[in-house]
């Protein structure tokens, strides 16, 4: 059925329709069906046509299918692949299309996601970030500071989050000072402030109070089973949270070392247009409807972090515990950067990282060494 589907996503099986392919999945995959089905019941010479691609091998299926003509007209992905995207000439740009009216939908830092090079490339529908989640029948209350992360005494740990991963040892990274890109899109790994947070999350580990590499699969099973109190983690966590387990959110703690907030990436996932989409013009219309107000609304209400904020005007919607502490972590976060230099990144932190959370490197020396192969990387590519 998959391989059906990506075909009639690759040959769009008729002249009008439009094409959208998606990783959604759960409630998000329900609530992205019934916009959709919201815009054919009011456009039946234009039909949407969802095609669901599994995330891992979403973004490789659309760098190979669109320059040969194939693929959707329009596809969901994060933000941090545009400025690869743009580049190779893949996905359009759509400054055209974009009026005041449309881009007061969303705040300008959520619209700043979206451009590159001057120009606007996705609608984003939704905001991305860790935050904590914690069990309530474990902590009274959250760690105000990263002071609070203490050894409990039933030898549960004090925090959990998916370590050596860059993205999720961004908190401490941010919060430090360190960053990976800086505003001006050059690289800024290798700093005093990013040796301090890796030097620091060491600690954390040699102190027991957070597990060494840990995956997200392993945190969702030490967090049912009261094995640790609290866990750093996105909105994608909440469907692996055993039903009888108590928790809630709360933004991530302050840095102890340097009173700043931990501080995580921000991203957003955006409905970005193909360069070869047969009808551009019907292409937009329905990236205008799918970020609309009423459709951030059907989002929002299952629980999708949406990034237009007119949804939280909705007294349900405003009330829900869970997308209100997303929110303002939203606002305590650093936006990932999406220069193609930022792809090149991951894989290679990761090696870094681990080799000092493990003890067997200097954080300032990996540091080093891990830029000038992503700067080797850059000037190759």
């Amino acid at each position: 059925m998959a391989v059906i589907l990506l075909c009639l996503g690759c040959s769009a099986p008729h002249d009008h329709d439009v094409v959208l392919w998606h990783s959604y999945n759960g409630a998000e995959r329900a609530a992205l069906e019934q916009t959709a089905a919201a815009w054919n019941a009011e456009h039946p010479d234009t039909h949407l046509v969802l095609v669901a691609v599994p995330h891992d091998a979403f973004a490789d299926k659309i760098s190979s299918a669109v320059p040969r003509g194939n693929g959707p007209d329009l596809f969901i992905y994060a933000q941090d692949r545009i400025g690869d995207w743009a580049d190779a000439g893949v996905i359009e740009p759509i400054e055209f299309w974009v009026d005041d009216a449309r881009a007061d939908r969303f705040g300008a830092q959520t619209l700043g996601l979206m451009a590159y090079r001057g120009s606007l490339w996705g609608m984003p529908l939704a905001l991305k970030s860790l935050a904590l989640f914690y069990r309530s029948d474990l902590v009274a209350t959250p760690p105000r500071t990263t002071a609070d992360l203490r050894p409990r005494r039933d030898g549960a740990f004090a925090i959990a989050f998916a370590n050596p991963d860059l993205y999720s040892f961004a908190p401490w990274l941010h919060g430090f000072g360190g960053r990976v890109v800086d505003d001006q899109g050059e690289l800024a790994i290798a700093s005093p402030e990013a040796a301090r947070a890796m030097d620091s999350v060491r600690a954390l580990i040699d102190g027991k109070l957070a597990p060494r590499n840990e995956e997200n699969s392993g945190i969702a099973t030490l967090f049912n089973a009261g094995k640790t109190a609290t866990a750093v983690q996105g909105p994608w966590f909440i469907p692996d949270i055993a039903s009888d387990v108590p928790w809630h959110v709360a933004p991530l703690p302050i840095i102890a070392e340097t009173g700043k907030p931990a501080m995580p990436f921000l991203g957003a996932e955006a409905i970005l247009m193909s360069a070869r989409a047969h009808d551009k013009d019907a292409a937009f219309a329905v990236m205008d409807a799918l970020t609309s107000d009423a459709s951030a609304l059907v989002r929002a209400k299952a629980r999708q972090v949406v990034a237009n904020p007119r949804a939280y005007d909705d007294p349900v919607v405003a009330a829900d515990p869970v997308l209100s502490a997303f929110r303002e972590q939203a606002a305590r976060s650093v936006p990932m950067s999406n220069e193609p230099a930022m792809r090149m990144v991951w894989n290679p932190y990761r090696t870094a990282l681990d080799n000092v959370v493990s003890g067997h490197a200097d954080a300032r020396a990996q540091l080093e060494s891990l830029e000038d192969q992503v700067r080797g990387y850059a000037e190759h590519r």
